[in-house]
């Protein structure tokens, strides 16, 4: 009688990575690794090189610094500075004296006793009535006419002259004095006061 053996060995299925695989991934994360360290390597040198350009600037620093001190002089007051300003400040206030000056001569061309004067030129009549005293005070506006007339409706009209004028213009006579003389002549006595200075007793 022969004896069957149907009892058989199974051999174990192998899941998983290879070999080949291990090795292939072992080779890859060698060389990550080498490429990081070159990348950190490269950045540690970068850092070293402007370590050294910035301790080089703060040495060159360090010596201008040390020159600086080395060439600075101590700043002294002059003596003379202060009468200097002093004077230039005296030369500055009497410019500005000066100046205060010109300006009322100026106000005093514009309204003064030039302006009145031209105009009472420039409206006189050819003829027929004479001025025979001017009398101006306080820059202009204090004025005072003594004269003759021919005719009495040629001081109305000459007053009208006056009044279109832009230098009489709006002004007014507080006295105005007119008695026929002797000669036949009209003596008229204008002024802007009602009262004269040099008729006061």
């Amino acid at each position: 009688m022969q004896n069957l053996n149907l009892y058989q060995v199974e051999k174990n299925a192998r899941h998983g990575p290879q070999k080949p695989q291990l090795l292939a991934g072992l080779a890859v994360l060698v060389l990550l690794c080498l490429c990081h360290g070159v990348w950190q390597g490269w950045h540690l040198y970068a850092g070293a090189e402007r370590l050294t350009q910035a301790q080089t600037l703060e040495q060159q620093q360090l010596r201008q610094l040390e020159d600086a001190k080395a060439s600075f002089v101590q700043p002294t007051l002059d003596p003379q500075l202060p009468l200097r300003l002093a004077d230039i400040d005296a030369q500055n206030r009497a410019l500005q004296r000066l100046v205060s000056y010109l300006d009322v001569v100026a106000r005093q061309q514009r309204i003064g006793f030039v302006a009145p004067l031209a105009a009472l030129a420039a409206q006189h009549p050819p003829s027929g009535l004479w001025l025979n005293a001017i009398s101006l005070r306080e820059g202009g506006t204090q004025m005072r006419l003594q004269g003759f007339s021919q005719h009495q409706q040629m001081l109305p009209q000459y007053l009208e002259r006056l009044g279109q004028s832009a230098v009489f213009k709006g002004r007014e006579f507080a006295r105005f004095d007119v008695q026929r003389g002797d000669d036949q002549l009209l003596h008229f006595d204008l002024s802007s006061r009602a009262t004269d200075p040099k008729d006061s007793p």
